[in-house]
Formats: C-alpha cells, sequence, structure tokens
C-alpha cells in the first residue's frame, strides 16, 4: 500500500502516531495540587443559568443554583434524580468556566456532589461525607465518544482523584451513585 499510494500512507501513519502519542500522554499524565483554587463568589454568577434559560429545570433545595442547566436529557434525568435522593447534601452542574486542563484540550466535568451515605433506615453509615465528581454519558460511552473525549475524561478522573482525592466516575443515570 505504501508504494501504490505513499501520500495515503504517509497520512494514515501519522494519524495512528499521534493518537498513540496522545493515548501515551494521556496514559503518564500526573496531577499534583499547587495551591490554587476557584473563589466561591465565581458561582453566584448568574449569567450562564439565564443564557441556558430554555435548558433549564428547577432545582431541589441541595442544589447550588435555582435552576439547573442540562445539555442533555441524561442531564436533565440525572439533576431531578439528585434532588430526590436524602444522601445528597449539595450538587452543582459545573459551570463551563470549570476547567480541567489536559494534554488534549481542556476539560469540564459534568458535576459536582456532596454525598452523606445512608444505610436502608435512613441513618449516615459513615462519619464522612464524600466528594463526587461525575460525569453523565451513555452506558456505552467508552466506544461511542470520540478519541479525544475519552482521553479527557480520563485525565479528569487522574486530575480529581490525584489531587483532590475525590471519587470520580462516569455514570449514566442517578442509580449508579454509592
Amino acid at each position: 500500500a505504501a508504494v501504490d499510494n505513499p501520500h495515503e500512507f504517509a497520512t494514515v501513519a501519522v494519524r495512528i502516531i499521534m493518537a498513540k502519542l496522545a493515548d501515551m500522554l494521556v496514559d503518564g499524565i500526573k496531577y499534583l495540587k499547587d495551591g490554587t483554587w476557584y473563589d466561591m463568589k465565581l458561582f453566584y454568577d448568574e449569567e450562564e443559568v439565564a443564557a441556558w434559560q430554555d435548558n433549564t429545570v428547577p432545582a431541589g433545595d441541595t442544589c447550588l443554583y435555582d435552576r439547573v442547566i442540562f445539555e442533555s436529557d441524561r442531564e436533565k434525568s440525572f439533576a431531578e434524580a439528585l434532588d430526590l435522593m436524602d444522601q445528597v447534601r449539595l450538587y452543582v452542574k459545573l459551570p463551563k468556566w470549570f476547567r480541567v486542563q489536559t494534554p488534549v484540550g481542556d476539560y469540564n466535568p459534568d458535576w459536582a456532589i456532596v454525598w452523606e451515605p445512608r444505610d436502608s433506615t435512613g441513618e449516615r453509615t459513615v462519619e464522612r461525607r464524600l466528594y463526587l465528581v461525575r460525569e453523565t454519558k451513555d452506558p456505552d460511552w467508552r466506544t461511542s465518544l470520540r478519541p479525544e473525549e475519552r482521553r479527557k475524561i480520563d485525565c479528569g478522573r487522574k486530575h480529581f482523584r490525584d489531587t483532590l482525592g475525590a471519587n470520580y466516575d462516569v455514570v449514566s443515570t442517578g442509580s449508579e451513585l454509592p
């Protein structure tokens, strides 16, 4: 094939090499705490909610905002499920400006959740709360997403676990929470 069409061969070879290089960067990335943080005042900017007014649902008492922005029916259902769970102490759909830098582009996770585990009677089961970061995707997200998006999610997982000790996962429904 290389002799018959060297340009096509070179194009495909470069594409494969670049994909493998991106995979290696993601596999080897390490995040360290650097002392930076977001000012809480940033979370009270209502402009983003106003811009998405058609894609919002009313939020319950445990949400940081009065309304929750959603980008898909899956996110809408997830937000509605969070409002019904006694274990959820606080949640927020993370704003667009909340980004994690990765070697393959900035990543904006979907949700931050403060979770208080309970037993079947509603009593707390552990002394401390869990801090969760969740990405909402289809159940077959590993095969349905573009490689760049999968890599960003993999970097996000490492970022939240390594630097913050936060429990990070990709979920499809609220029932998949701990």
